[in-house]
């Protein structure tokens, strides 16, 4: 041994550039179970030589694993791709054919009023389902004006033929009743129903405005002041009435009594549609600046894989 230090060496080689003739590294490699895709993985990394012959790097897993997320994202994102034509596609469709977005209604279709259809109305298929109500408040107003100025129109007529009424005063309310039935129904009730649907602001607040003057017809005609609502069977002209004490007098004075619940009851369902279309309104608004406020730090992120 002290002749030849590297006689016991079992590391030690008459060629130091040569491979080595034992391998510790390989050996233990050889005697784990690494399952037959990590040897097959191993044996595409080095050309098809055998995972025995050198260590396989740690990396390599890692790197099929690499590849399998890459394949199985972009696989993803074709999936996406190809459903987001497809909704496009329908909705360009669903445009054309003038289906609405609620429900697949076909908003093209005019149906109200039934005996002549004029425009399309369809609460259940058209408006938002958490809008509904609020939509149906507001019909249920207009259809009480609607038989309030029929109403009011039929009492001022049989008090006129009565001689209770003048003839400017029936034909001052045959002029409300013309012009105050259409009028109610699309610069009021109309652009609250639009408003709900398309959620435009255009269309809320030409609401408000002719709500600010709902309330106040309806009080003037539930009322009828002296001289100014002479054509009106409202409460003064209820009073006057009964003060007749005769049997016609008494049955005018309840036609003015109905008259004056029917204007009474349309004013507060009026207003209180108003008061919950408010809050809807707000509620949106609201919705619409917090996704501003959301969108834009959003742009700020860089996209990371």
């Amino acid at each position: 041994m002290l002749g030849n230090p590297n006689a016991d060496n079992p590391f030690a080689t008459s060629d130091p550039f040569g491979p080595s003739r034992v391998d510790p590294v390989a050996d233990d490699f050889d005697n784990v179970d690494f399952g037959n895709n990590t040897q097959q993985n191993a044996s595409g990394l080095y050309n098809g030589q055998d995972s025995t012959d050198g260590f396989v790097p740690a990396v390599a897993p890692k790197k099929a694993k690499a590849n399998r997320s890459t394949k199985d994202l972009e696989k993803r994102e074709k999936e996406l791709d190809k459903r987001e034509k497809a909704l496009a596609a329908r909705e360009a469709k669903l445009a054309t054919s003038g289906r609405g977005a609620v429900g697949g209604a076909d908003i093209s279709r005019k149906n109200w009023p039934r005996c002549r259809p004029t425009v399309r109305h369809h609460i259940g298929e058209d408006v938002p389902p958490n809008r509904q109500r609020l939509v149906r408040l507001g019909y249920f107003a207009w259809l009480l004006m609607f038989v309030g100025f029929c109403w009011n129109w039929i009492v001022v007529l049989i008090m006129f033929c009565a001689a209770h009424k003048k003839l400017s005063d029936w034909l001052f309310a045959s002029l409300i009743c013309g012009f105050g039935l259409p009028l109610s129904f699309f610069l009021w009730y109309f652009n609250l129903y639009k408003g709900a649907i398309r959620d435009s602001s255009f269309r809320w607040w030409w609401y408000f405005l002719w709500a600010a003057l709902q309330p106040i017809l309806c009080g003037w005609i539930a009322i009828a002041p002296p001289v100014v609502g002479n054509w009106c069977a409202g409460g003064f002209t209820m009073i006057n009435q009964f003060r007749d004490g005769h049997g016609a007098g008494y049955t005018f004075g309840i036609f003015c009594a109905i008259n004056l619940a029917i204007w009474a009851l349309a004013g507060f369902c009026g207003v209180s549609a108003t008061s919950l279309a408010m809050k809807t309104f707000r509620g949106t608004q609201q919705n619409l600046g917090g996704d501003i406020q959301m969108a834009a730090p959003a742009r700020q992120i860089p996209y990371e894989v």
